[in-house]
């Protein structure tokens, strides 16, 4: 029994020296980067002059502010050149440092649009209006993987 015991005392020990061993060979081959939030929309059809001229006037003053303010590092808009009926044509990427600083910035950026847009209320009109040009689809938020 006690050669039972022994030899279960030594292979555990051997494990317990080979296994951090063996977890620090792992190789990341990424590093963490930027947080992005993706929108998928669908403009609707006959409407791409009215939300473009949104994105170019509203849109864009908050987006810039934003970036200014420190709030996101940058962002973008694709639109797609193959469009298909059931998806979406135009995507809007934000990028920001990381999900902490995206997350701690939330309030930050809702007074950015605040003083930009108006209150509360008025952004929700916009909103609805914009419901009449566009369909949100989706939002991701996604890392950046940087490869080494």
């Amino acid at each position: 029994m006690k050669r039972k015991v022994g030899a279960f005392a030594a292979v555990a020990t051997i494990l317990l020296v080979l296994v951090p061993g063996v977890r620090a060979q792992i190789h990341r081959y990424w590093t963490p980067g930027s947080v992005w939030t993706v929108s998928g929309i669908r403009i609707t059809a006959g409407m791409d002059q009215a939300y473009l001229q949104y994105l170019d006037g509203p849109f864009k003053k908050i987006q810039d502010a934003a970036v200014k303010g420190g709030v996101m590092k940058s962002y973008k808009i694709l639109r797609t050149i193959d469009d298909d009926a059931s998806g979406f044509n135009l995507l809007i990427l934000r990028e920001y440092p990381s999900l902490a600083a995206m997350e701690a910035n939330e309030e930050k950026e809702d007074a950015i649009a605040r003083q930009i847009a108006g209150d509360d209320q008025v952004q929700m009109a916009g909103y609805e209006n914009r419901s009449k040009v566009r369909e949100m689809m989706w939002i991701k938020t996604a890392r950046e993987l940087v490869l080494k």
